[in-house]
């Protein structure tokens, strides 16, 4: 779980390391004949999901574009979960060494740092927007002052 002491970085292995369980969780139930087509729908939804190009954050964007995915996936297993009988449920989560407390702790770390690297994102570039708006009022200041050295050195328009 994350803390304030936890890192991104410390987080997001976690969740890599776990991820290929909650893929072979997602696999066995699509797989099990017990569980209803529509119990299985909003995996269906997420697996859809995590391999469309198309998606809300798109995956060329680094450790976003994964974590919607993740979170995504998270989200549809707990509803499956909640849908099919708690025997079935536990088979597989035994069966993948996973609890439902995995689960829903995964899920809120892959929120909290979704959030985390948005919120930095946003500082670093409302900072580099700063400095960008400083530079160009320098530039602006350093430009008008060479006009004003040199306005005697410039042709004015009625000269010929």
């Amino acid at each position: 779980m994350m803390t304030n002491d936890t890192s991104i970085k410390e987080t997001i292995g976690h969740l890599v390391r776990r991820s290929p369980r909650y893929g072979q969780l997602a696999y066995r139930l699509l797989r099990d004949d017990r569980i209803a087509a529509r119990q299985k729908a909003p995996l269906v939804g997420a697996v859809g999901y995590g391999i469309s190009p198309i998606d809300l954050v798109p995956g060329i964007i680094p450790l976003l574009g994964q974590l919607d995915d993740l979170i995504v996936l998270l989200g549809a297993l707990r509803l499956t979960l909640q849908q099919v009988p708690v025997t079935i449920g536990n088979e597989h989560l035994l069966a993948v060494g996973l609890t439902k407390g995995d689960i829903d702790a995964d899920l809120a770390d892959s929120l909290r740092a979704s959030r985390k690297i948005v919120v930095t994102g946003a500082r670093g570039a409302a900072r580099a927007v700063d400095r960008g708006a400083r530079f160009s009022l320098k530039l602006a200041r350093s430009g008008l002052r060479t006009l004003r050295q040199h306005d005697g050195d410039l042709p004015t328009a009625h000269q010929p």
